[in-house]
C-alpha cells in the first residue's frame, strides 16, 4: 500500500504538467451577455467576420456570409480583440429574444473567384436578458 502512494502522486503530477504544458483549445469566438449588448471576443489569431440575428426573424431573413474582407470590414474582429453589439441594432431584437451569432473566417485562395475562401459559417445561439438596460 506504501509503495502505491509515490505512484499516485507521480501519475497526478504528470496530469498536471500536461495539463499545463497543453491547454485545452479555447473556442474560437466567445460571447458575453451584458444588460446593454453582447461583447464578443475573437480568440484566434486571424480576423473573424460575424453577423448577429434574432433566432425567429431568420425565417423571413435572406443572407449570406460576407466573402471580401474590404466588403466586410465594418464586421471583422481582429485578432484577440473585441466587438460590441447593443441589443437595439439586432433587427427585431426584443429583451428575452435568443440571437444567433455567426461568425467565420476569410482565407486568402488564389483559386476562388474573388480570392478567398469561406472557412464557416459557425454560430453560437445565446439568450439575452429580459431585464435590459438600454444605451448604456
Amino acid at each position: 500500500m506504501k509503495k502505491l502512494a509515490p505512484r499516485f502522486v507521480i501519475l497526478i503530477l504528470l496530469g498536471i504538467i500536461v495539463l499545463i504544458a497543453f491547454p485545452p483549445l479555447s473556442q474560437p469566438m466567445t460571447i458575453d451577455v451584458r444588460p446593454s449588448k453582447l461583447v464578443l471576443f475573437n480568440n484566434t489569431v486571424d480576423t473573424l467576420q460575424y453577423a448577429v440575428f434574432e433566432r425567429k426573424a431568420l425565417r423571413f431573413t435572406n443572407w449570406k456570409p460576407c466573402d471580401h474582407p474590404r466588403l466586410c470590414s465594418d464586421r471583422g474582429i481582429k485578432p484577440g480583440l473585441t466587438r460590441e453589439v447593443p441589443y437595439e441594432i439586432i433587427y427585431h431584437w426584443y429583451p428575452g429574444a435568443e440571437v444567433i451569432v455567426y461568425w467565420w473566417h476569410l482565407e486568402p485562395d488564389t483559386t476562388a473567384q474573388n480570392g478567398y475562401r469561406l472557412d464557416g459559417p459557425y454560430d453560437i445561439t445565446v439568450a439575452t436578458p429580459k431585464k435590459v438596460l438600454l444605451g448604456i
